[in-house]
């Protein structure tokens, strides 16, 4: 089937474009981040083969110091970039030729790329400003998989589905921006700076003040403007262990000193509107929620799927009217207080919080 709407291509192009041009600017400053560039002059190194003489007896070589998780999240997003949009735009030159062959090779490729560039973010852990970033990076990836699940099976690839890959991969492009955006984005001046000492007795300051009370709704509207949703987060519940109540039921306790942490989370479509034809929103990754208690950020537990505590949340797609409900799994210390904890969730370019408590 070939691409239809010009909307479309150009929404596409431009993403494309936009995200190539943030990643080359992007690129040299964490390629050296990363490979430290070598001395202007090697002849006298120690070590090297044209030395004139050894090195002085008191001379200490000092190897670079490793990089942090931020730096390897920034090299990561850039170097991730540019294979992900070569693969998207042979996915869309592929249904413009209708090669189904080799649109689920590309469908492969993709989704061997997002695997790989998932398990290394996985691996990371970045600091509370590198927080945007890794959320708008894992949905960029969630997207990109998306679009390669869509023609990788044998799904018909009518206009529905067309239509449906583009807007997954229009999503992923925007993430991927987004996520660089938030690279590039300068910290706070004060941001590393030590909090300052509280007088006996007094409270310390709310962490976001504005944030949303347990039961409040925040809605938010698809990449397109076509399709809104409404995001609610708690109440919240706890225990020492869970079980998996599916085939193969599993327990799962927590670690000494921590409990799990429940928090519940249910999305709404609201409805739909303009011209288009898709009708469903994605609800945000697990991924895009993080817990936040004093200094400390916490991630929820891969969706164990049903409990004897509840059902848990995962990602879907929405259709109108339709709604999804579950907890969100955290593992965190057993003297957490919910009156000092919050739950913060990246929406596309929005950020809401909730406090627990």
């Amino acid at each position: 089937m070939a691409l239809r709407g010009s909307h479309t291509k150009i929404l596409l192009a431009a993403g494309f474009i936009g995200v190539i041009l943030s990643a080359v600017l992007l690129v040299p400053g964490a390629c050296a981040t990363v490979v430290p560039s070598p001395p202007a002059e090697e002849a006298d190194l120690p070590g090297n083969a044209s030395s004139s003489g050894p090195a002085p007896e008191d001379e200490t070589v000092l190897l670079p110091e490793p990089v942090s998780d931020d730096e390897k999240l920034e090299s990561l997003i850039a170097g991730a970039g540019i294979p992900l949009l070569g693969a998207s735009v042979e996915q869309i030159c592929s249904l413009y030729t209708r090669d189904d062959a080799a649109l689920r090779s590309r469908a492969a490729d993709i989704s061997s790329l997002t695997d790989g560039y998932r398990a290394e973010a996985a691996a990371l852990e970045v600091s509370f400003g590198m927080e945007p970033a890794y959320a708008h990076f894992i949905a960029a990836l969630d997207e990109f998989a998306a679009a390669g699940t869509l023609v990788g099976g044998n799904i018909p690839l009518n206009r529905s589905v067309t239509e449906d890959v583009l807007g997954r991969l229009a999503l992923g492009t925007e993430y991927l921006s987004s996520a660089l955006n938030d690279c590039n984005r300068p910290l706070a001046a004060d941001s590393d700076a030590l909090p300052l000492l509280m007088s006996p007795g007094e409270e310390p300051a709310p962490l976001f003040p504005d944030a949303l009370q347990v039961g409040e709704r925040f809605c938010y509207e698809d990449a397109r403007g076509e399709n809104s949703a409404s995001l609610v987060a708690g109440p919240v519940t706890w225990s020492r262990a869970f079980q998996t109540t599916g085939t193969k039921p599993a327990q799962r306790d927590a670690a000494p000193g921590k409990f799990f942490l429940l928090v519940a989370v249910k999305v709404t479509h609201l409805g739909h509107k303009g011209d288009g034809v898709n009708t469903r929103i994605q609800t945000p990754a697990e991924s895009a929620f993080v817990l936040h208690y004093d200094a400390e950020t916490y991630r929820p537990l891969t969706s164990p799927g049903p409990t004897n505590k509840g059902g848990s949340y995962s990602r879907a797609a929405l259709g109108r009217g339709e709604s999804l409900a579950g907890y969100l799994f955290f593992e965190v210390p057993e003297d957490l207080d919910p009156s000092r904890a919050y739950l913060k969730v990246s929406v596309g370019k929005e950020s809401p919080v909730w406090l627990l408590g």
